[in-house]
């Protein structure tokens, strides 16, 4: 789905998407699942944005965490909720777009006594840029200093790439003008990578961008 696809709301492709492929079976976490994990320093509440079937939310779940993943599909909160249940997993999970004024309150802004993560992944290049900027404005406004926003996203170095699911809206992101809208919210960059063989999905090579930033 190109720009000029894309509608104000999305919802309706995403439940379909969801509800076409949900299943209770537990799956397995992402790469950059695994890499954040090993980043935290003990228990962390960690807040998915994004979060679609749950996978990762999931795993951080089963590995101690508090987490609660959003999504703005009703089908992928739904699909993650039972999975989270059929395996006795504690994770909370909401349905909410990211530009809900409302989302800040429901996610318990400022009420944070513990270190708190901000997590997402191939969720900034599905979003619009004026989306983007709610998105990092409602990291710096769950953070305090020293937490984590890990996020990990296509570039534009990706755009003439194989792509699987070839109906998905993608924005491909500049890693500079994101880091530096990061930047400009209060935080600083831990650490930065990109390539190939972050996200391999069958013929698709997700050329990625993956970020780690602190909360100063």
């Amino acid at each position: 789905m190109t720009s000029a696809d894309l509608s104000p709301d999305r919802s309706g492709y995403w439940n379909e998407y969801y509800a076409a492929s949900a299943a209770t079976k537990l799956p397995l976490p992402s790469q950059f699942a695994a890499f954040v994990a090993g980043e935290l320093q003990g228990p962390t509440r960690v807040i998915e944005l994004g979060c679609g079937n749950g996978r990762d939310s999931l795993f951080f779940a089963a590995n101690g965490h508090d987490v609660t993943g959003v999504d703005g599909s009703e089908s992928a909160v739904a699909a993650a909720a039972a999975t989270a249940e059929a395996h006795g997993i504690r994770a909370s999970f909401l349905v909410s777009s990211i530009d809900d004024p409302a989302l800040p309150e429901r996610l318990g802004a400022g009420t944070a006594t513990g270190p708190l993560a901000v997590y997402a992944r191939f969720f900034v290049h599905a979003i619009t840029d004026r989306e983007e900027e709610d998105f990092l404005s409602l990291a710096a406004g769950l953070t305090s200093p020293g937490d984590l926003l890990a996020v990990e996203y296509r570039t534009v170095r990706d755009q003439t790439g194989a792509k699987v699911t070839g109906t998905h809206y993608r924005r491909f992101v500049a890693p500079a003008t994101f880091q530096a809208r990061a930047l400009g919210q209060g935080f600083e960059v831990s650490y930065a990578t990109e390539g190939f063989g972050f996200a391999k999905y069958r013929q698709d090579d997700a050329y990625c961008a993956r970020e780690l930033f602190t909360r100063v």
